[in-house]
C-alpha cells in the first residue's frame, strides 16, 4: 500500500483532486500567486525539454552500435507511420463523437483569472526539433566515428539530465499538474 501512495501517477491524480478542491475556495489573491507558480513551474519544466531529448537520445544511439543508421531509420518510418494512422483515427473518431456531444457555449458564471502577478520568462537553450536532430545527427556521428570519448561523455550528460529530471522534474510535477485543475475550478 505504501508503494501505491508514494507513486508518481497516484500522487498526481491526488494532486488534481485537491487542485480543484483548491481552486473553489481559494481567493483572488491566492490565485495570483498560484497562477504565477504555474507560469514559472511551466518555463522551467519547458526549458528542460530539449536537454531532455539530447540527453536520453544521443547516447542511446550511441549504445546501438554499428547498426544504428539502420535501426535508427526503421524506427524513424515506424515512428512516422504510427504518427499518420493515429492522426486519421483521432479524426475519425472527431467526426463520429463530436457532433453528438452537448457542449454548452455559454460563459455566464465565470470568473477571469487574475493577472500573473511577475513574469519569469527562461527561454530554452534551442527549440525541441532542433534538439531532435541535434540528438540523432550527434548520435549516429559518434557511432560512425567510433569516438569512445564522446560515446563517454554523452553517457556522463545522461547521468546529468537524469538527475535534473530526478530531483527537479519529477518533485515539482504533483505540484505543477494540479495547478491547472485549480485555475479551471477558479473559472467555473
Amino acid at each position: 500500500m505504501k508503494k501505491l501512495f508514494g507513486s508518481l501517477p497516484f500522487r498526481l491524480i491526488l494532486g488534481i483532486f485537491v487542485g480543484v478542491g483548491l481552486g473553489l475556495v481559494f481567493t483572488e489573491n491566492v490565485m495570483k500567486v498560484v497562477v504565477t507558480v504555474q507560469y514559472v513551474l511551466g518555463q522551467l519544466i519547458t526549458f528542460c525539454v530539449p536537454l531532455i531529448v539530447i540527453g536520453f537520445i544521443a547516447p542511446s544511439i550511441t549504445k546501438l552500435g554499428a547498426n544504428a543508421s539502420r535501426l535508427l531509420g526503421v524506427a524513424v518510418v515506424i515512428a512516422y507511420v504510427s504518427s499518420i494512422g493515429a492522426a486519421f483515427m483521432s479524426m475519425g473518431a472527431g467526426y463520429a463523437l463530436i457532433p453528438h456531444l452537448s457542449i454548452d457555449s455559454s460563459v455566464e458564471g465565470l470568473r477571469d483569472l487574475p493577472a500573473i502577478v511577475f513574469q519569469l520568462d527562461i527561454p530554452q537553450v534551442m527549440p525541441v526539433m532542433s534538439a531532435l536532430v541535434l540528438s540523432i545527427l550527434l548520435g549516429l556521428a559518434v557511432t560512425w566515428t567510433k569516438s569512445a570519448r564522446f560515446a563517454d561523455l554523452l553517457a556522463e550528460f545522461q547521468s546529468i539530465v537524469l538527475g535534473i529530471v530526478k530531483r527537479v522534474i519529477i518533485p515539482i510535477l504533483p505540484v505543477y499538474i494540479p495547478l491547472p485543475s485549480a485555475t479551471s475550478a477558479m473559472r467555473a
